[in-house]
């Protein structure tokens, strides 16, 4: 195979049998017509790419949950309904992004906006029933910190995300979100199973969401590494932060529960 580069292709005329013969009229031209170097191919996704696009996504997330935390006043019937339904446009968005791996930026950003009302009027919620708005700074540090440790458990492969693991952590996630949607059906008709609520059997599900939530983060690390090493376009960096995304809205929320149950107790 004959190198494109214009230097390299001269090294033909040394495979003449005459040692001074040059270039033929053709090869002149093709030096000629060949495009200038102009460095290597910039459209392969690196870890700043994802560490970009998460900041932006999450940056648009915590100004819209901020928004939504100073703009909504006190606690009233009116904002469950308000958290319902952003709860339930952030799923329908998420699952179409998901499924379709859509790398679209407005797309993404446009969900992020809609999980920070979610994350605002939750997080106004729980504080209001824990009587405690300083648990919201305790969950945001312990997804933080939680977050930190599960990439310290990656980085150094404490925990090995195998096939294996990959189908456990899928499966159980599956199974758990398969639940919840049950009891908020359930709720629709007067049942409630107790699961997303503020009780013992809430309190339970919320230290499984955290578990699930730690090693969803495992998969996303996995996905961002994989991603790279293969050479996946720059445009998959929107996809990781998507995923990243959801994955610390979903940890922060089950602290926040958890945290809420524990001090709603008091």
């Amino acid at each position: 195979m004959q190198s494109k580069n214009p230097v390299f292709r001269r090294s033909d005329a040394f495979q003449s049998a005459g040692a001074g013969a040059g270039p033929s009229a053709d090869q002149l031209r093709e030096m000629y017509d060949a495009p200038s170097y102009s460095g290597p191919r910039r459209d392969r996704m690196t870890i700043d790419d994802v560490v970009a696009r998460t900041a932006m996504t999450l940056g648009t997330l915590v100004v819209v949950a901020g928004a939504t935390w100073f703009l909504t006043g006190p606690v009233q019937p009116a904002h469950f309904g308000w958290l319902i339904g952003a709860a339930l446009v952030g799923m329908g968005l998420g699952f179409v992004i998901g499924m379709k791996h859509i790398t679209n930026p407005a797309l993404i950003l446009g969900y992020a906006a809609v999980e920070g009302v979610f994350v605002g009027l939750a997080s106004k919620v729980l504080s209001a029933y824990a009587g405690d708005t300083n648990i919201v700074v305790q969950a945001v540090l312990g997804t933080m910190c939680a977050s930190a440790g599960m990439l310290a458990v990656y980085k150094f492969r404490i925990i090995r995300v195998t096939p294996k693991f990959q189908r456990f952590v899928v499966a159980a996630t599956l199974g758990f979100f398969l639940i919840v949607a049950v009891n908020l059906v359930l709720r629709m008709f007067g049942l409630n199973l107790g699961v997303s609520g503020l009780g013992g059997l809430g309190l339970v599900f919320a230290i499984i969401g955290v578990a699930l939530a730690c090693f969803n983060l495992l998969l996303d690390f996995d996905y961002v590494e994989k991603g790279i090493a293969a050479g996946a376009p720059s445009k998959d960096a929107w996809f990781a932060a998507f995923g990243l995304t959801v994955t610390l809205v979903w940890l922060y929320i089950e602290l926040l529960r958890i945290l809420a149950i524990l001090r709603g107790g008091d």
